[in-house]
């Protein structure tokens, strides 16, 4: 079989765009195929944490920040003329890429501009549909048409979700038919790639918390800073466990607190952890799946996209959620804890029957 060059790229928005794409390297890699990677210096990080031997190529990503209020939607419509020029720099960029590497394959997580003419091009999302707020929801047709037209120009879309009954993203990953070949590819999580496969655990404490900071800046902040605050008035006797998901931060922490963690570590951590705290984001969800592990999600301020997935998700009875707004750890704590009583004896009933 003939070896090919595969270029694998995410979109810089967290790591979660990156953190999806670590199975889909784990496919080539097994294959023989040379893998190269493109991405922001964290997602770089991640990769080599994953593939020390991986090769990077430099390529335009864009360095996506929000404000610290709540409308966060209406910040990415200011950028849409930035969004456009960094679309038309990937273009430009992986022309020349492909003619100096040689790459037989490129597979876009949510990079528009990825896409060859001349060879297989794959964009990656579970956004099939873009939500807008009640405001502005009058434009959702139209923006959802400009990212149809867009995704049309690769040869497949590769969607990380269930084809039946909504999947885990519902509206977001089954919209409207797209013109090129739609793939749905089921759940793909860093965890389903590491040695670590021990069964999910259960954690020997009840005041055990284990809470994962993610996503773009500054709502990352915000909500670390709303965690640090709340924390200092919870009881003694709660063992709670902080990553806060940046990998290239050298911040010395107190004891079980932690910048980043590799997979396998972060994996370990939390098959030991009953309650979790955690953002709505798609990758993060994903790799609670592939554990089989719960949470109460806290989607970003005005991010319409988590704040969907936190309320379909509920309503699955999958996750339980809470606005940050209206965050208080221990009314968190005490809701998480009944959820995971729901969770326990639903199981308990259905194995009955």
């Amino acid at each position: 079989m003939t070896k090919r060059k595969v270029l694998l790229v995410p979109l810089n928005w967290g790591l979660g765009h990156a953190t999806r794409l670590v199975p889909i390297i784990r496919k080539y890699t097994d294959k023989g195929d040379e893998v190269f990677v493109g991405g922001s210096p964290e997602h770089l990080v991640l990769f080599r944490e994953e593939y020390p031997e991986i090769r990077s190529i430099k390529i335009p990503y864009a360095n996506i920040k929000f404000n610290d209020n709540q409308r966060q939607i209406i910040s990415l419509i200011v950028r849409i003329p930035l969004f456009i020029i960094q679309i038309i720099r990937e273009h430009y960029a992986l022309k020349k890429i492909v003619r100096k590497n040689k790459i037989d394959l490129v597979i876009s997580d949510n990079c528009y501009g990825l896409w060859h003419r001349k060879i297989k091009s794959i964009f990656v999302t579970h956004q099939l549909t873009i939500k807008l707020p009640p405001g502005i929801k009058l434009f959702e047709g139209m923006i959802n048409n400009v990212n149809h037209w867009l995704i049309n120009k690769f040869d497949e879309c590769w969607i990380p979700d269930l084809k039946n009954d909504g999947g885990y993203a519902g509206d977001l990953s089954h919209g409207k038919e797209l013109k090129n070949k739609v793939k749905y590819i089921g759940i793909q999580s860093r965890f389903t790639c590491t040695e670590l496969q021990e069964k999910p655990g259960k954690s020997d404490s009840q005041n055990k918390v284990l809470i994962l900071i993610s996503g773009p800046e500054k709502q990352r902040t915000v909500f670390e800073t709303i965690i640090k605050d709340q924390l200092k008035d919870l009881p003694d006797y709660y063992d709670c466990t902080l990553v806060r998901g940046l990998p290239l931060d050298k911040t010395v922490l107190r004891s079980g607190w932690y910048n980043h963690l590799p997979s396998k570590e972060l994996c370990a951590l939390i098959n030991s952890y009953d309650k979790i705290i955690c953002r709505s984001g798609y990758s993060t969800i994903m790799d609670l799946l592939a554990l089989r592990k719960t949470a109460l999600l806290v989607p970003t301020p005005g991010q319409t996209e988590q704040e969907y997935l936190a309320d379909f998700l509920s309503s699955k009875k999958l996750f339980c959620a809470m606005s940050q707004k209206e965050f208080d750890i221990r009314i968190a704590l005490d809701k998480l804890q009944h959820h995971i009583k729901e969770i326990h004896v639903r199981f308990r009933t259905s194995i009955v029957s």
